[in-house]
């Protein structure tokens, strides 16, 4: 562990991305476990850029908690890439549609980093190196990396593979419906592999239509063994010469104002009883003065948000 203090780190947004983000339940159990333990973990950077830790980072910074910084070497971007993916994947609480995107971003950019002394990697290949049972090095080299993250995961190298087509798929879509692509690794939008990489081949319009349908819906839900019609859903209206299996959006169920409220009421007993806990358990008198502080502020954050609440439910009824 190292020295606890505050530090000015950069965030890159690629390697924030392939982190799945805190609910917001999560990100405030998180707020109250550094205030009440501090920062146990230290934050992980390479070259002053943070791999793991952002919200750990955001969170002290805000509520002036100190942290420790742990410096790893990698050789490139890439291998920082491999790295998180393959931290990610270790986590319990990831969907099996991020867990596939995370094996397949894991293979790509290992197949990247990969250089020998020479430079020459998959991508560009050794002209004096011979052949291995017929297939080109490059091919080859790919097909020993992906039986090694496959062993490692789980899953066979062809698997690994299949993922890196559907990882690099999600990137397409991203580049022109990004707020499509959290609905689909959510698993909120259940659509098959075969769809994924037809979606990808869309041109950008549609797929940034399909985007906004989904955005405006956040129980939005697509099905495609149920419905498989273009983006538009009426095939009176497609094109000549368009295929009729082209990958649809069916929206169900339909959007729930009372969802988000009852979420919170559901959260807020866990509170109370973490309250009770801590005056029970907790000698408030031998704590520190920085802890007492940090406890302080944020009960009073807590009971001007709450009180905002209360005012908002009012103004309504």
């Amino acid at each position: 562990m190292s020295e606890k203090k505050f530090r000015q780190l950069r965030i890159d947004p690629e390697f924030k991305n392939l982190i799945r983000p805190l609910r917001r339940e999560e990100y405030r159990q998180l707020e109250l476990n550094l205030v009440r333990e501090g920062c146990r973990e230290d934050i992980v950077v390479w070259n002053d850029t943070i791999v793991d830790g952002h919200n750990r980072y955001e969170i002290c910074n805000k509520l002036h908690i100190p942290y420790g910084v742990y410096e790893r070497e990698f050789p490139n971007r890439d291998a920082v890439i491999a790295w998180i993916c393959s931290n990610q994947l270790g986590r319990r609480n990831i969907t099996e549609e991020t867990r596939k995107y995370l094996i397949g971003r894991q293979y790509e950019a290992e197949k990247k980093a990969q250089k020998n002394g020479n430079g020459y990697n998959q991508y560009r290949a050794n002209p004096n190196a011979v052949p291995v049972r017929g297939r080109p090095i490059d091919e080859e080299s790919g097909c020993r990396t992906a039986a090694r993250i496959g062993k490692e995961h789980h899953v066979s190298g062809a698997t690994v593979q299949k993922y890196a087509k559907y990882s690099t798929a999600l990137d397409t879509i991203a580049q022109s419906a990004p707020e499509l692509v959290p609905h689909i690794l959510s698993g909120t939008c259940k659509i098959s592999f075969e769809n994924i990489v037809a979606l990808a081949e869309k041109d950008t319009g549609e797929l940034k239509e399909l985007g906004q349908k989904i955005g405006k819906n956040p129980y939005a839900f697509a099905r495609y063994s149920e419905s498989r019609r273009n983006i538009h859903s009426d095939v009176a209206t497609k094109p000549a010469g368009a295929t009729a299996d082209q990958p649809a959006i069916k929206t169900m169920p339909v959007y729930d104002p009372d969802a988000e409220v009852a979420g919170l009421t559901l959260t807020i007993p866990s509170w109370m009883s973490s309250i009770d806990r801590t005056k029970t358990m907790a000698r408030l008198e031998a704590i520190s003065p920085a802890a007492r502080q940090n406890l302080r502020t944020a009960l009073r954050e807590l009971i001007e948000k709450i009180q905002e609440m209360l005012s908002a439910i009012e103004g309504e009824t």
